[in-house]
């Protein structure tokens, strides 16, 4: 089909032999022709459509999602300490823009709370930083685009949220509203419509709570009440987690989950450190788990039961296990693993080629922690995990006049999770006796998931007749190119946040 610049309706005409270049029978039926009565009188090989002409200037969201479905948020008084870079809410859009030139428009997202809408803000990479606009950087191609979505929610607005919250229901339900605002500021360039630039969603809503119990053992009025931190028993708990999904799972999705924690017993005067990691992968839908490890490190003032554990498992294989039990320990874990593992197959039809791809990922991923126990200090420093790792797909079909294959170029994890913790159960200062807990937990991440494009290309040729003295002969090769575009994005989720800092002393 021609491009055309003005909508309206078209006909398309068979038309035969135009220049004449061959002598036939009957002429008169090659083409419309003032000559022929039927043919000006509108009786001619002929159908009638009706183009609608693309706009020279739009933005269009075609489509958003929430990246796992659902929302869980943290309830206020447990949502300190996830420092000022903390994830509420995680998702994508798939959004394109028509026009002659590269385009750049505003996201803004706002929450539906008490029956209005609030203005929330939106993580930008570049900045590094929330602001009320996102910037969107569009190609003009009218293929598919990717782009994703952090929302973070002010403390005011998660306490709103928080008081309609009815825990004993399972229909708590959250509306967002994503809209798309043209930042041309010339007047003739006034966008196309406007109609196609906003999105809602609904989606269930839940709150992580904590109920906390304060002992009876401890003296509460030597320690500050610190919200992040659990005291149950004669047990303090400090932990932070992170458990999130980018991407579409039909082409590439990455879910990583991270989760730390300290554990002080103050009746058995022992602490506990545990850490660890996931990462999960779905290609075409196929759900692959990557890589985990995990570690666990005990220690009593006694000496007895003091040690560690750890594992780590790539692709549902327990590669590494170590476990060390003695009174006093330092122990510097460090591996590493690089490969290359073909995840999926999938069969695509590009114009009228089918193409057959196997799709998977190549990189590496290790760890370098160190856990310790001496002069009743436990204590932990280093990655848990780092991770970089790309896609790469392979496939494709050449039979001459036919020819099609795979254009890949995608970046699907870059992820340094990093800890460091201590707790010291200390019984003297001075001299004089002062039990007590010291205590610091800092878990951080630095990610940047899936940016790319990875596509399909088919080159259907067909052979060009030439004729010379009335006689036809072949002359050459057209070729025509069709594209299938299955992803295209830049970064969906770049950031460096705390995800759980903490530091306190009690007194036992």
């Amino acid at each position: 089909m021609p491009s055309v610049a003005i909508s309206g309706n078209y006909w398309i005409v068979a038309i035969v032999d135009p220049n004449n270049d061959i002598e036939e029978i009957n002429e008169d039926d090659n083409h419309p022709s003032i000559d022929n009565e039927g043919h000006v009188n509108g009786d001619f090989p002929a159908v009638e459509i009706n183009v609608i002409a693309p706009p020279t200037h739009d933005f269009d969201l075609v489509s958003a999602y929430i990246d796992d479905g659902v929302v869980v948020l943290d309830s206020p008084e447990v949502h300190a300490g996830t420092g000022e870079h903390h994830t509420d809410i995680i998702g994508h859009m798939d959004a394109i823009y028509h026009g002659p030139h590269s385009a750049t428009a505003y996201l803004s997202a706002e929450v539906l709370i008490n029956g209005n809408y609030q203005a929330v803000e939106l993580w930008d990479a570049a900045s590094a930083d929330y602001v009320l606009n996102q910037p969107i950087d569009f190609a003009y191609n009218g293929d598919e685009h990717f782009f994703g979505f952090d929302i973070a929610l002010s403390d005011a607005q998660l306490a709103l949220l928080y008081q309609g919250y009815n825990a004993a229901s399972s229909d708590n339900e959250l509306t967002i509203r994503l809209s798309l605002e043209d930042t041309t500021a010339a007047t003739d360039d006034d966008e196309h419509t406007e109609h196609n630039n906003e999105a809602v969603l609904t989606v269930p809503l839940f709150f992580f709570e904590r109920v906390e119990e304060v002992s009876s053992t401890a003296s509460t009025d030597d320690w500050v009440d610190s919200n992040d931190i659990e005291f149950t028993g004669n047990k303090l708990t400090v932990d932070g987690s992170y458990d999130k999904g980018y991407g579409d799972q039909s082409k590439f999705r990455v879910g990583v989950e991270l989760a730390g924690e300290l554990q002080v017993d103050l009746l058995d005067k022992a602490a506990s450190l545990e850490a660890g990691g996931s990462v999960d992968m779905w290609v075409f839908n196929a759900h692959n788990t990557i890589f985990g490890v995990s570690f666990d490190g005990q220690a009593y003032v006694t000496g007895l039961n003091t040690g560690y554990d750890s594992e780590m498992i790539i692709f549902n294989t327990t590669v590494y296990e170590d476990a060390y039990w003695n009174a006093q320990f330092e122990k510097t874990f460090e591996q590493s693993w690089e490969e290359e593992r073909i995840l999926a197959q999938a069969r695509f039809t590009v114009g009228p080629i089918p193409i057959n791809v196997s799709a998977g990922i190549e990189g590496g991923i290790g760890f370098e922690l160190t856990l310790g126990y001496a002069l009743s200090e436990l204590y932990s420093e280093g990655d848990i995990f780092s991770a970089n790792f790309g896609g790469f797909a392979t496939g494709g079909v050449d039979l001459g006049l036919v020819a099609g294959g795979v254009i890949v170029q995608i970046d699907i994890l870059d992820n340094v999770l990093a800890l460091e913790s201590s707790a010291e159960l200390a019984l003297l200062e001075d001299g004089v006796a002062n039990p007590r807990v010291d205590y610091s937990f800092l878990l951080t991440d630095d990610i940047d998931a899936i940016s790319g494009q990875f596509g399909l290309y088919a080159d259907v040729r067909s052979i060009k007749w030439c004729k010379k003295f009335f006689i036809p002969y072949p002359c050459g090769i057209n070729t025509n190119t069709f594209y299938l575009w299955l992803y295209q994005t830049p970064s969906v989720f770049e950031k460096q946040w705390v995800i759980l800092s903490a530091e306190d002393s009690i007194s036992i």
